[in-house]
């Protein structure tokens, strides 16, 4: 399960609901792996990696990530004022067909911290409403330990603000430290991404029946 959460406590609620309610479905919550994003920015200082924070900020246009925006939130993108926060007409989530969780995390997050439309816009400009961390390998990896320790996921789904680079600069800097604490593995266990997940491949039912009907 592919999520978005800002903060701790949100992501420890969506797990511990969905693995209640799988549990309450009579399947077993452990064969659900809970695997937020997160958008890490990486530097040898701090105050590096906050400096590339900042530049990737700046890049974003502002009028074109307005719109897209608007789009989300289902305003016009005029109603939107960028050194303003968001107006009070948003609809709630029972109005909005689709990406309602997407919608519901925006709106919260402008809500919560008070941002501006431009303020929120840097906030979602690298992840689109995953989190983003800025701070040294080691920072990086006690986060990451930090959200599995508290309960709020299984693992994460790793999104570099710069694909190629920032990828590389993760599984060279950031894995070893997290291999060293016994986070991460060091070998593949198995040739599939499930088997690397440690699960099971799940029964076919018209598979059992077609072996069951050949046996007879």
């Amino acid at each position: 399960m592919f999520t978005a959460q800002q903060t701790l406590e949100d992501g420890r609620a969506f797990y511990v609901d969905l693995k209640q309610r799988t549990r309450e479905a009579g399947r077993d919550p452990e064969t659900i792996k809970i695997l937020p994003g997160i958008v890490p920015v990486i530097g040898a200082t701090e105050a590096e990696a906050l400096a590339l924070d900042a530049e990737l900020d700046r890049l974003i246009k502002p009028e074109h990530a307005k719109r897209q925006l608007a789009q989300t939130l289902r305003v016009a993108p005029e109603d939107l004022d960028l050194d303003a926060e968001l107006p009070k007409n948003i609809p709630n989530e029972d109005e909005i067909e689709g990406a309602k969780s997407r919608f519901t995390l925006i709106v919260n997050l402008a809500r919560r911290e008070r941002l501006t439309v431009r303020q929120l816009i840097g906030r979602l400009g690298g992840g689109r409403g995953h989190r983003t961390f800025a701070g040294t390998p080691e920072q990086v990896a006690d986060a990451i330990e930090h959200w599995w320790q508290n309960g709020a996921a299984d693992g994460f789904n790793i999104m570099p603000a710069g694909v190629a680079v920032g990828l590389a600069i993760f599984v060279d800097q950031v894995v070893p430290i997290l291999q060293r604490r016994g986070l991460f593995r060091t070998e593949y266990e198995g040739r599939t991404l499930r088997e690397n997940y440690g699960l099971a491949r799940p029964s076919n039912a018209n598979t059992d029946k077609r072996a069951l009907e050949g046996a007879a």
